[in-house]
């Protein structure tokens, strides 16, 4: 069986009807982009933690961030 390209329908989905009183469906959410944003954050927070210990170090004082 041959298929051409006359014979081919493409699928337009249907408008929905203007009566429709729910609310518009949530974003789908980008789970790589909230990993990564979550990485950036923990990477900040360690980079300070360090760069308060070495501060702290050359300075005399002692920081604490095992925590």
């Amino acid at each position: 069986m041959q298929v051409s390209a006359v014979n081919v329908a493409s699928y337009t989905p249907r408008p929905k009807p203007a009566t429709d009183s729910s609310p518009p469906p949530a974003p789908v959410a980008d789970l790589t982009q909230l990993a990564v944003a979550q990485t950036n954050v923990k990477m900040a927070a360690a980079a300070g933690a360090a760069l308060g210990q070495v501060t702290a170090e050359l300075s005399g004082t002692l920081v604490n961030i095992s925590a």
